[in-house]
């Protein structure tokens, strides 16, 4: 039974960036002692996290602008009675 653990296989890719960023991206490589692939990626994956909460955020908001007046009245007594719940719970 083999007790290593395997690496999940990354893509490699080709991408084109102007010479600032490519720059900036050595800059950034050279002080965090990180490769050019891994400063991508970290990068990469930050934004996509701030681009799925911006999302989120914007469906939210579509949801709540979708409502009708007796809807929004209700959603805001929800919001009431939730807050108030949390309160006592984590006054106790």
């Amino acid at each position: 039974m083999d007790t290593h653990e395997t690496r999940p296989t990354k893509a490699k890719i080709t991408v084109t960036l102007s010479p600032d960023l490519v720059r900036q991206l050595d800059s950034l490589s050279k002080t965090g002692d990180r490769s050019r692939s891994q400063v991508v990626e970290q990068g990469l994956r930050r934004w996509l996290q701030e681009y799925t909460q911006m999302e989120l955020e914007h469906q939210v908001e579509k949801y709540y602008h979708s409502l009708s007046k007796a809807e929004w009245q209700e959603s805001k007594q929800w919001t009431t009675i939730a807050a108030k719940s949390a309160k006592r719970l984590w006054d106790e």
